[in-house]
């Protein structure tokens, strides 16, 4: 008979919750903090870029430094590591010795663990799971939902104590939530079951884990389009979310509390997307879903080149969810159905790498251009690099005898 949730599984989801929470935190007070001393969205995308880096490469190793190390020993060294550099942050800050290349190098090693202790804390739940014989599908279903509701309340939550603290205030809170995973951890850890003891990677270099993936990933088509699109969305939002947001939120509304809440109206549509592509992304094909969505997210952001009104503002950041909630759940469709089980891993890895190479450049594009005399229009130069990147995703997926037909 299969156990309910056991309480070292509600430790993990519960530990999770806060990182997620501590997380909101930094996405909310760092780039607040930067436009507060310099009054610079192109500094703040440059520090951002920076932070993202360690993400995409240690994509590559995280797999074997977990294999190599032990899930438990990643974890709680993940976390301390994080503790430590955010720490550092409104330290150096006190003492008068930060700058912005020391804040930079501090994010960078806030992230360069972050995919390993995810990978981690995936492998000590599902060996939970398995040991406890528990229902998969309740405790999936539990975790994704508070996974939901702490990006909903998260960047709420951070801006309420931006707004009672201070920025610097703040960056204490999120380094606590750090500890106080790092030291659950520690706490839980008698109580679950052994893990596999930690194993010498079958072949220790990552480029030649991965060169069957690449070799396969090359020969489909249909999968080099959606990761074509899914960089050309990534290189617009994700600057959208972290350079583009608190700018406007500081120097047009002047609110921590609105970046607070255009944060949690596009977590709201993203959540409601990813649920009705749940019931009803069936019904629909895979193209379909991708150009509709995509089209209307170009329409959008358009729009937001002519409307300032912060009513508006808030209903435009959750149709912009709504356009992106389909695209984690449907792009892990296609591989699953496409790959094959040997190569799942490598080519999953690959692909959440790659589309995210693109992120730094439009960081430092976006930024610069908030800075200059084209400021107004940066929502609409968006608007046209995923207009670029729905129309090659549409190409690639015409057979050649279309294009024949279309000429004559």
């Amino acid at each position: 008979m299969m156990r309910r949730i056991s309480w070292p599984i509600c430790g993990l989801l519960t530990l999770n919750g806060i990182t997620i929470l501590g997380n909101a935190i930094t996405e909310v007070a760092i780039p607040w903090l930067i436009l507060d001393i310099s009054n610079s969205p192109a500094l703040v995308a440059a520090v951002m870029s920076a932070k993202i880096i360690p993400i995409i490469l240690s994509t590559f190793f995280s797999a074997q430094f977990v294999d190599r190390c032990g899930t438990f020993r990643v974890s709680v060294l993940s976390d301390l590591v994080n503790f430590a550099s955010v720490l550092l942050i409104p330290v150096f800050y006190h003492a008068d010795l930060l700058t912005f290349s020391l804040l930079a190098a501090l994010l960078m090693l806030s992230t360069v663990l972050d995919t390993p202790s995810r990978l981690a804390k995936d492998v000590i739940l599902r060996h939970e799971i398995e040991a406890n014989q528990s229902d998969n599908h309740l405790i999936n279903g539990v975790n994704t939902t508070l996974e939901n509701i702490c990006d909903l309340l998260g960047p709420v939550v951070a801006a309420l104590i931006v707004a009672a603290f201070g920025t610097i205030s703040a960056l204490y809170f999120d380094a606590a939530t750090f500890l106080v995973v790092a030291f659950g951890m520690i706490f839980l850890k008698k109580y679950f079951r052994p893990e596999v003891e930690p194993t010498e990677p079958s072949d220790a270099r990552p480029l030649a884990y991965f060169s069957d993936g690449v070799k396969y990933l090359k020969q489909q088509r249909p999968l080099l389009s959606v990761l074509f699109v899914s960089a050309m969305v990534n290189l617009v939002i994700t600057p959208f979310l972290v350079v583009y947001l608190p700018y406007l939120n500081k120097f047009v509304f002047d609110s921590v509390m609105s970046l607070g809440l255009s944060m949690t109206c596009f977590g709201a549509g993203t959540s409601l997307s990813s649920l009705l592509f749940g019931f009803y992304g069936k019904r629909f094909s895979s193209r379909q879903i991708i150009v509709s969505g995509y089209l209307l997210l170009v329409v959008v952001l358009f729009s937001m080149s002519f409307f300032t009104s912060q009513v508006l503002f808030f209903i435009q950041l959750f149709v912009i969810g709504l356009c992106l909630g389909f695209a984690g759940p449907i792009e892990v469709t296609l591989i699953q159905k496409a790959v094959p089980e040997a190569l799942f891993g490598r080519v999953m890895t690959l692909f959440s790498s790659a589309r995210f190479l693109s992120v730094p450049v439009g960081y430092l594009a976006f930024g610069w251009m908030l800075e200059s005399t084209f400021a107004l229009w940066t929502p609409a130069v968006m608007a046209c690099a995923v207009l670029m990147g729905i129309f090659v995703y549409w190409r690639m997926n015409t057979p050649p005898s279309a294009y024949l037909a279309s000429s004559l």
